[in-house]
This record gives structure tokens, C-alpha cells and sequence, in this order.
């Protein structure tokens, strides 16, 4: 019985193995580096829950990305989450960002904070992983969107 046991468990080590690499070639089939661009959201504003966000690259159909509690508290702990990742051609690209949330202790029936970004990134042959940041510079202030470049200096 242990020997049947240790069988099924290295077949299932075995399974995983391969669905993660079939998963990893379907990414790379799908995504490939010079045309991959990956967008994710990350947020510097302790207490501010995000609700949503919408991202526009050119002229493209808006990506709107809603954020339930648990979602939003990750982000607090310095998360980070993969909103969009798109294929497009090198070059000048614009982006559209925005976005709304609350405060924690927010009453009911308090407006959202909402925030807008406009920028153009450059698109290499290289993978690009850009982030959108939201930040607040302190409790009570307007909330901003910085674009991050992650691409590396070589």
C-alpha cells in the first residue's frame, strides 16, 4: 500500500511538473518578449482600499479591473497585482489610468476618491513590466498615479 501511495504522489508531482511547463510555453506562445507588455497595480496609500481601476494603452478597449476587500488589503501589504498584459508593437505607446477608492473608516455614502493618468511608455524588444502606483502623500490629500518603468538599465 505505501508503494502504491509514493507512486500516485510522483505522478502528481509529475502532472504538476508538466502543466507548469505547458502553462509557461502557452505564455510564451501567446506573450512573446518583443511584443509583451505586462501592467500591474501597486498602492502607497495606508487606509485607502482601492475600488477600481481602468486602463486604456492607445486606443484599445478599456480594461476595468474591480477589487473586492481582501484584493485591496493585499495591496496595502505592498502587493502587487497584475491588471493587464497585452501585446503591441515597439515604439511610443500612450496610457490611460484611473481610478477610485475609499478610506478604511470611510462613512457611508462618502464620494470616492478618484484619480487620472496620462503618460506614454516606450515598448522595447525586451519584456516590458510597467506599474501603475497610487499613492497619497498624507491622509486627507488628493490621491495620484505614477507610471513605474521596470525594465532594466541594460
Amino acid at each position: 500500500m505505501q508503494a502504491i501511495d509514493r507512486d500516485l504522489q510522483a505522478l502528481k508531482a509529475e502532472v504538476l511538473d508538466l502543466n507548469q511547463g505547458a502553462t509557461r510555453a502557452e505564455a510564451a506562445l501567446q506573450y512573446p518578449d518583443e511584443t509583451r507588455v505586462s501592467i500591474y497595480v501597486g498602492v502607497d496609500a495606508p487606509g485607502m482600499l482601492v475600488e477600481d481601476v481602468i486602463i486604456t494603452v492607445d486606443n484599445a478597449a478599456p480594461t476595468v479591473r474591480k477589487f473586492d476587500v481582501i484584493e485591496s488589503i493585499a495591496l496595502q501589504r505592498r502587493g502587487l497585482y497584475r491588471a493587464l498584459r497585452l501585446n503591441t508593437t515597439p515604439g511610443s505607446h500612450r496610457i490611460r489610468v484611473e481610478f477610485s477608492g475609499r478610506y478604511v473608516d470611510a462613512k457611508p455614502g462618502t464620494p470616492a476618491m478618484r484619480a487620472r493618468y496620462e503618460g506614454v511608455f516606450d515598448k522595447t524588444v525586451k519584456p516590458s513590466d510597467l506599474e501603475i502606483l497610487i499613492s497619497i502623500a498624507a491622509y486627507g490629500k488628493p490621491a495620484t498615479i505614477r507610471l513605474r518603468d521596470w525594465r532594466p538599465n541594460s
